[in-house]
């Protein structure tokens, strides 16, 4: 145990997930996962293909037994996907990461718990974001969200546990040049030692949302989307330093329903981003799988996977006087205090919606009805 080494308490938090996010996941039975890490073994001496069908052959016999111990069937599932959708570089990357996340919580966690005091109160979102429809979750989003991984301009780390979005002081929104893969993992690491574990968020700069729409910058509306759809949000900042312009944003449209943290950590632990130096007669090339693009054609394809989820979430048609959960044919609704930090909390009592502006009792959600999700309430 090397707890003692810190200036800082290294006990597991306790983070509380929103229980009308988490449903019931899909998982991986062990012995499957064992049977494809043998298949892997049987070819790792082969050339490695562009995406991982050897990288399973990387992880362990005993790390799979500990992603099943810590994540279950569902962590085991995340693994399998990480596996055969990355690259060999990509997956070394990611499941590096969570290699770091269990072998530091068998060094500095030793059972201990601690408590977190949330900073809700001094961080209080701005009262425009009630024109939004923030108090609208998706939980098959929100899985998709916080699946590991590079996505659409963000950085994923993690198999399992609470869905935390991390808010970082290199965001970039000064077009500032830093490499997000250290920074990130600096940050992570950083926040495991602390004793913060779970699935961690990170939004990277995209050029192509950098237009404004209702009010805000286009990315800062796509991170309240995200956190809107998580289980807390860290705002991370260096000791004695102050928030980014960018985070300032990010804090106003972080939803009050959603927890809130303000972590410091000191310089010395992070990468930061640093000024870009001179380059004159060096144009920027953007290259994609099918070729050379323009900037203008690579800022609306990073843009394509946020732009429809922004459009939702300032266009309204919901009511805003109650939480809505959408499912696949159904909707669900819930009072606006409804607890959903709450593990024990009566999720039957919700009132459900079917397409076509009709409500049921809660015991009608197997009810099957045809029609667009987006269909619920009469325009």
């Amino acid at each position: 145990m090397i707890a003692s080494l810190f200036p800082f308490d290294t006990g597991r938090i306790p983070i509380d997930k929103n229980v009308l996010l988490h449903s019931a996941p899909a998982g991986m039975p062990l012995e499957h996962i064992k049977a494809m890490k043998m298949l892997s073994d049987l070819g790792k001496n082969m050339k490695e293909g562009e995406k991982g069908a050897l990288n399973l052959a990387k992880v362990d016999e005993d790390e799979i037994d500990q992603v099943y111990e810590l994540w279950g069937e569902p962590g085991l599932l995340q693994l399998q996907i990480l596996s055969v959708s990355l690259s060999a570089a990509e997956f070394d990357h990611f499941y590096g990461l969570v290699q770091s996340t269990m072998r530091v919580g068998n060094m500095v966690d030793g059972g201990k718990v601690q408590t977190i005091a949330y900073d809700n109160v001094t961080l209080p979102a701005d009262r425009r974001l009630a024109r939004f429809t923030s108090n609208v979750l998706n939980p098959s989003l929100s899985r998709k969200l916080f699946r590991a991984g590079r996505h659409h301009g963000s950085l994923v780390y993690g198999l399992g546990g609470p869905r935390i979005l991390v808010s970082h002081p290199f965001q970039g929104i000064d077009r500032d040049i830093y490499d997000m893969y250290p920074n990130t993992l600096d940050v992570v690491t950083s926040l495991n030692i602390r004793g913060y574990h779970g699935t961690f968020h990170f939004l990277d700069y995209v050029g192509g949302l950098d237009y404004e729409a209702a009010g805000f910058p286009a990315w800062a509306l796509w991170f309240s989307v995200i956190a809107s759809h998580s289980d807390l949000v860290l705002f991370i900042k260096e000791y004695d330093g102050e928030f980014g312009e960018s985070q300032k944003v990010e804090m106003s449209l972080t939803p009050n329903r959603v927890r809130k943290k303000i972590v410091e950590i000191p310089h010395s632990e992070l990468s930061w981003a640093k000024k870009p130096e001179p380059t004159e007669g060096l144009p920027t090339m953007y290259i994609t799988e099918q070729g050379k693009v323009s900037e203008e054609e690579w800022n609306q394809m990073e843009a394509s996977h946020a732009n429809p989820f922004i459009e939702n979430y300032v266009s309204g048609g919901f009511p805003t006087d109650r939480l809505i959960v959408l499912r696949d044919d159904y909707a669900e609704e819930y009072p606006l205090d409804f607890p959903v930090y709450d593990a024990n909390a009566d999720i039957s009592t919700a009132t459900i919606r079917l397409p076509g502006d009709r409500t049921v009792p809660a015991a009608g959600r197997s009810a099957k009805a045809a029609g667009s999700r987006w269909q619920f309430w009469k325009k």
